[in-house]
């Protein structure tokens, strides 16, 4: 999930704006069908779909659930399931929400089994204001029976979903050099998506080139020319990311600990110190200290 706050993300955690805009040209969605739906406060909704999903909050509040992620999109917000999958959604209040099922068009498809499970992004339509009427439009559209709604809404859900892919970036929220290795070698893909998927497991070079279908020292140099670090500080990062969506959420440091596959609270601990250079408490304090944009 994606907070914008005033402090500065951890120095590595950013892509530079040329691996930004590389990714940008590669990701091109084609859609395939949407739903505009008014959901009464406490209405849950089932969404179950095996394609990418995108979810916009056109009002109220709605909470979103998917495997063990929970977040809260407010009006302007954006939430992007790659892999699709089952999800819940509650209105906790009445709101308004556009949803749509995409796919990524080919040469790269397999993209987005490298992004993480749930992309949301919170405060998207406040702090881009010039995206914030596209949305608007996108929501008259749906709601619209005008000839050729359809291909309206589908080349501004692409706009969208590029702007809102850039503000995750910017904002340290993914890394695209991931998500463009994915794209150039399938097999550093698989891997990708594997770290992905489960974070806590204890992944070595060894267990990470079975799943590539490569040798120990070709997969580390694949892995490396692709993603731009090694397969050990890329597990990091990817566990870093998730621990700080826990720590928001509540979660006692023992069970993060446990959860990414670190053998104790200390050990967790001094990593993501080393990661933010502070203890997860007082990071969690902080966090929940500064306002959401």
């Amino acid at each position: 999930m994606c907070r914008i706050t005033p402090s500065p993300q951890p120095p590595g955690s950013v892509d530079d704006a040329d691996t930004i805009a590389r990714l940008l040209e590669h990701l091109r969605w084609s859609m395939i069908e949407y739903s505009h739906r008014d959901l009464a406060g406490g209405e849950v909704r089932r969404d179950e779909h095996a394609v990418t999903r995108f979810h916009v909050v056109v009002a109220g509040v709605v909470e979103l659930a998917r495997g063990d992620e929970t977040v809260t999109l407010h009006r302007g917000d954006i939430a992007l399931l790659p892999q699709g999958g089952p999800s819940r959604l509650t209105a906790l209040e009445d709101a308004q929400l556009l949803s749509a099922s995409i796919a990524l068009l080919a040469p790269h498809p397999t993209m987005t089994r490298a992004m993480p499970p749930v992309l949301a992004a919170y405060g998207f339509g406040r702090a881009e204001p010039a995206f914030s009427g596209l949305l608007h439009t996108m929501h008259l559209e749906a709601s619209a029976a005008r000839p050729g709604s359809g291909t309206v809404l589908a080349g501004l859900t692409d706009v969208g979903i590029s702007a809102a892919v850039r503000f995750w970036l910017e904002h340290g929220c993914g890394t695209a050099r991931g998500w463009l290795a994915a794209a150039r070698d399938p097999n550093v893909g698989d891997a990708l998506a594997a770290i992905h998927e489960d974070p806590g497991t204890r992944w070595t070079v060894a267990s990470l080139a079975r799943i590539a279908r490569a040798s120990r020292s070709q997969f580390a140099e694949q892995f490396r020319d692709a993603v731009g670090d090694t397969p050990a500080r890329y597990v990091t990062r990817i566990r870093m990311a998730q621990a700080e969506r826990m720590l928001r959420d509540g979660e006692p440091v023992s069970g993060i600990a446990y959860r990414l596959g670190y053998d104790s609270e200390e050990g967790f601990s001094r990593a993501f110190r080393r990661h933010s250079g502070v203890a997860p408490s007082l990071w969690r304090r902080t966090a929940l200290l500064q306002p959401v944009a």
